[in-house]
């Protein structure tokens, strides 16, 4: 008998729904207007969501409602004691380029073409800004 319900359990294990990872959450207050998944978005307080799923696809979104989705596929060895964003600026233009989630060994950076896609100049990068990012 028990032969037979450890046979059932490994039939139905593959069609048994899985629990959806949890979302990883954060918080930044960015004092200037940034682009970020080619949205420009004004200076405020943001709430990021990293997907569980993915791990390096984040939603930024702000009080006001407005989002953008970023993929930031180069992943880098992080500094889980120090969470931060890192923008690439030229004049007042700042392009969200690396995510560094609080208590990961993994940073998220986008690739040095998407960050020139997003910014009107392209003569190269003037200043990286980083910005605090604490859990939410």
């Amino acid at each position: 008998m028990l032969t037979s319900i450890l046979v059932a359990a490994g039939i139905a294990g593959p069609f048994v729904p899985q629990l959806p990872a949890q979302d990883h959450r954060m918080a930044a207050n960015i004092p200037f207007a940034l682009i970020a998944g080619k949205k420009v978005m004004p200076a405020r307080r943001y709430e990021l969501t990293q997907s569980a799923a993915s791990g390096s696809s984040f939603a930024i979104r702000n009080a006001d409602g407005i989002t953008a989705f970023v993929i930031a596929g180069i992943p880098e060895k992080g500094s889980p004691d120090r969470p931060h964003l890192t923008f690439a600026c030229y004049g007042k233009e700042c392009v969200l380029a690396k995510i560094g989630p609080p208590q990961s060994m993994t940073a998220y950076s986008l690739s040095q073409r998407s960050i020139e896609k997003n910014l009107h100049h392209t003569l190269g990068v003037a200043s990286m800004v980083s910005i605090k990012l604490a859990p939410r």
